[in-house]
């Protein structure tokens, strides 16, 4: 390229390096602009310079088109070398195969560390001592291509982005003319032979710090003098607010008052104690920065190591006085710089604290604090969720689903797998309030999988739907025996003869404690997991000498709540389909009417097909789920794998359907397998037709008006 190079601008907002570009003298003849009303446009048309305006909104996401118009203005213009002066639109393949080699850019970092948008920003966080700014050719790779020059820009104490940046743009505003010129003059510019990198810096905020000033503000004060009184043998001063710094003074603890340190009284009843730049700008100050040292020292303020705190009870204490504001404040401040700060909410931790202050001098590690900040921000983000929770429930014609549905979930167990073994797995609970599993007490075997707690889920809530003992028997997340008995034995034994064979390796819940006769019934048995309210001592004996047996002890499950499924990214949410049947909105449908015996192996049957993957059919005889047809998409079908699994045993025994039958054929189906009563919600087009049927068998039909899909 010789002196009549054509040189064109693009262009995205201030064009401070178009205005350098300008200044320097350079041959723009075009400058081209992502989006109208740009400052750039205006430095262009103060010096004489055509401008065209290619409108991103007009045309993204198709970046095919908007590259060509963007090449088409260059082309019109007869552009022979394009700058990239602050653009930060993305070009597509079209721009390099116009102008190949010929497109230039610059970015505020050098590269090729630091790419992308947030470069400057980026630097600051790595703690590296040096960046700057690089001038290469671009490439269909964002941030990419060869190197034509560098130029280092050293991080100073002080530095936030903006000031960093403006300092990178002085650079790059005489740097950047200055290769072009050589380009424009038919000078290639040297490709730079190794670019700089940027050194890391060891920050001491990597390593332990030193405990000097602790802060305790708690509620909960469980443990607190011996962790009080743990902090003060190790020479740590302590300040205190309210009833805490009472309790340390009560036992000679020395403590010095938060209002001592702030000047202001505590204020609206306690509402106003620890909201102080004194205490904040001692929590908060990040101590590689030599301005907030400075801060600091002009007001004398002094660091605080440590901060202790948890929070008003408000789970326990729903009300607006509960809601906890100065506490969250400080553990928020704290966690967020805790490459300065520790911070403790949990008094199962204050042992292992003293014990690491102890044995490294005094000092607590950046992994300790790092570990305590994630636990910090958990505890408030709980808090919090406990606080929409109740405040939701308080606006009236709510309904059971809130508006905001915010779950604090923290893991409890880290499961071997999930349902396959190349899916990881594990168990979370909710801090708001756990479930029948966190009251589970394990008395030996292996540890649970996720298939295993799955199906306890399924298996423990059915049994204890029914008031007589009952054994509930779960594979595969579905039922494949379901008893009533006389004692947890018979009820067992009954479920097992179910479905003998789909029973191996299943999963077995009881809603009675298990005694020496269930216990010598299940020994015979592979089974995965066993489930009961209780275990007589010498049945635990015999069932523990199988080691890979799980003997579970659970509490009830409590009843109601939501159900939650994935679902495009987010969740759908229902209310949990309750177990019992309202039998007095029942109705009659056919000309013969259930018996009072028939009417509760219905109700049994229709219970037992609510925990049953849709579609489901369960034959039942007696209070014994002989046949249970799941899972298949054809209800004749669910209908047909009930009857063969029945094998005869439900004759004279009744039908229940999970939702209204679409045809007669499933309920031929039933009538073949020996059903003389069916129990179903109706609903369907074809009712006249399915009643019809039932008549004509001679069989009764409850309608319940209530459907029990499962999916």
């Amino acid at each position: 390229m010789g002196t009549g190079v054509k040189l064109g601008v693009l262009a995205s907002g201030s064009g401070t390096n178009l205005q350098a570009i300008i200044d320097a003298g350079l041959p723009v003849t075009v400058v081209v602009t992502d989006r109208p009303g740009v400052a750039a446009l205006d430095r262009a048309a103060a010096a004489g310079i055509p401008t065209v305006v290619v409108d991103r909104a007009e045309y993204l996401p198709d970046r095919l088109s908007f590259t060509a118009a963007i090449v088409a203005a260059l082309t019109a213009n007869d552009v022979d070398l394009v700058a990239m002066a602050g653009f930060m639109t993305v070009l597509a393949e079209p721009m390099f195969v116009a102008f190949p080699g010929k497109v230039i850019n610059t970015h505020p970092s050098l590269l090729p560390s630091f790419r992308g948008a947030h470069a400057v920003a980026d630097a600051l966080a790595a703690g590296v001592k040096v960046t700057g700014c690089t001038i290469h050719i671009a490439t269909i790779e964002v941030d990419d291509g060869p190197i034509l020059a560098q130029e280092a820009v050293p991080i100073l104490d002080g530095d936030d982005e903006d000031a960093l940046h403006d300092r990178i743009k002085a650079v790059e505003h005489q740097l950047y003319p200055r290769v072009l010129a050589e380009l424009v003059a038919g000078r290639p510019a040297e490709q730079a032979d190794a670019p700089v990198e940027a050194e890391p810096v060891q920050l001491t905020a990597d390593g332990p710090i030193p405990v000097r000033r602790a802060l305790i503000s708690v509620y909960d004060k469980t443990g607190l003098l011996d962790f009080a009184r743990g902090l003060h043998e190790l020479g740590v001063t302590l300040l205190a607010s309210g009833g805490t710094s009472t309790a340390l003074a009560d036992v000679g603890i020395p403590v010095t008052l938060v209002e001592e340190v702030t000047g202001a009284p505590e204020m609206l009843g306690g509402r106003v104690k620890t909201l102080h730049p004194r205490i904040h700008g001692g929590i908060l100050a990040d101590r590689s920065q030599a301005s907030h040292g400075a801060d600091l020292a002009d007001h004398g303020i002094d660091p605080i190591d440590l901060v202790v705190c948890n929070l008003y009870p408000f789970l326990e204490r729903p009300s607006i006085e509960t809601i906890d504001i100065g506490g969250p404040t400080m553990v928020r401040a704290a966690a967020k710089n805790h490459a300065w700060v520790g911070v403790v909410t949990d008094p199962l931790r204050y042992d292992a604290i003293l014990a690491e202050l102890r044995a490294d001098g005094g000092r607590l590690s950046a992994a300790t604090r790092q570990d305590l900040a994630l636990e910090a921000f958990a505890h408030t983000a709980g808090y919090d969720a406990a606080i929409v929770r109740w405040l939701g429930a308080q606006i009236p014609g709510g309904g059971p689903l809130p508006r905001h549905l915010v779950l604090p979930l923290e893991k409890v167990a880290t499961l071997r797998y999930g349902e396959n073994p190349h899916q990881a797995g594990a168990r979370y609970r909710d801090r708001l309030g756990g479930g029948w599993l966190d009251g589970m007490v394990q008395h030996g075997g292996k540890e649970l999988s996720f298939i295993n707690l799955l199906d306890a889920e399924s298996a423990w809530r059915l049994v204890n739907s029914f008031d007589v003992a009952a054994c509930v028997i779960v594979k595969h997340a579905n039922p494949c025996g379901v008893a009533l008995g006389s004692g947890p034995a018979d009820a067992y034994r009954k479920a097992f003869e179910c479905d003998s064979l789909s029973a191996f390796g299943g999963v077995v819940a009881l809603n009675r404690p298990l005694d020496d006769e269930t216990a010598a019934a299940i020994g015979d048995v592979f089974t995965e997991v066993v489930l009961a309210p209780g275990f007589a001592p010498a049945a635990l004996e015999a069932l523990a000498r199988k080691k890979n047996l799980r003997l579970l002890e659970c509490p009830p499950p409590s009843p109601g709540g939501l159900d939650l499924r994935r679902a495009g990214g987010g969740f759908l949410v229902q209310e949990t389909d309750p177990p019992d049947e309202d039998r007095s909105t029942w109705k009659v449908v056919t000309k013969v009417a259930p018996t009072d015996e028939q009417l509760d192996d219905l109700a049994f049957a229709m219970k037992v097909c609510a925990a049953t993957g849709s579609n489901a059919i369960v034959l039942a005889k007696d209070g014994v789920a002989y046949g249970i047809g799941a899972g298949q998409q054809s209800r004749v079908h669910s209908a047909e794998m009930a009857a063969k699994k029945a094998d005869g045993r439900a004759r004279g025994g009744v039908c229940a359907s999970d939702a209204f039958f679409p045809f007669r054929d499933a309920v031929d189906a039933a009538v073949a397998a020996g059903a003389s009563a069916i129990v179903q919600p109706g609903g369907s087009v074809s009712d006249d037709k399915v009643i019809a049927a039932a008549d004509e068998a001679g069989v009764a039909m409850v309608f319940t008006g209530r459907r029990h899909f499962r999916h």
